[in-house]
């Protein structure tokens, strides 16, 4: 889910530490250089440090970034399942629960910037130990896939265009880019065997009959009406 925009710029003080974390996945051709790398990730700090409100500098360095082509388990199969190298320097800031600001939603993406948020207990399976049950990891890197297709304008155009108009423009998710997010999700859970009344359990912890509406739907598309 897309997150908003940031306004002005928080303390120089946020770039002092940048962290990276390495993972066992499979090793991918990097197409954007180190350096330039921990430059955009000190950007993206400065960016985090405003948006989450962060109270120190310090809790800037807890946050960790993993590159989505060196994602591993059960985040690199949802990499893999899109087939889209254009998403292999895609970022996932991985945040400390206490530093959370979305209560218990896992994740969020600011697609423009090319980055995830994951809260960092779900990211690490507290769930008896699963990590992300509900595939949140493939509907935000759809999410920054959709971003690159269309540009950022024609981004932003499509997460005010609705999608069944009987719903109405208030009805979120009703857009084009949650539509296109959502499907890809359902799409890979299906593919890993996961049963419509699973995935309607799981969801159902973010989401009330009104969104059903719209997320049923979609439902339809991929498993069958």
């Amino acid at each position: 889910m897309p997150f908003g925009e940031s306004s002005g710029r928080p303390s120089s003080e946020a770039e002092a530490f940048v962290q990276t974390e390495a993972t066992g996945a499979d090793v991918v051709e990097e197409t954007e250089p180190e350096v330039d790398r921990q430059e955009r990730i000190r950007d993206l700090k400065l960016c985090l440090a405003e948006y989450l409100e962060l109270k120190s500098p310090e809790d800037a360095e807890r946050i960790t970034f993993v590159r989505a082509a060196d994602l591993s388990e059960e985040f690199g199969e949802q990499f893999r399942f899109l087939n889209d190298e254009r998403l292999n320097e895609a970022l996932v800031a991985v945040v400390p629960d206490e530093l959370w600001h979305k209560g218990g939603q896992p994740s969020e993406s600011s697609a423009d910037r090319g980055m995830i948020l994951f809260r960092g207990g779900y990211y690490d399976g507290e769930e008896d130990g699963a990590r992300d049950p509900s595939a949140w990891m493939t509907h935000e890197l759809a999410h920054c896939q959709r971003s690159i297709d269309v540009g950022d304008d024609g981004y932003n155009q499509e997460s005010e265009m609705q999608v069944f108009d009987d719903l109405g423009p208030d009805t979120y998710p009703n857009n084009r880019v949650e539509e296109q997010a959502f499907g890809r999700q359902f799409a890979y859970l299906k593919a890993k065997k996961v049963g419509r009344e699973k995935i309607t359990e799981l969801l159902g912890e973010h989401y009330g009959p009104d969104d059903f509406r719209f997320l049923d739907r979609i439902l339809d598309r991929v498993y069958g009406s």
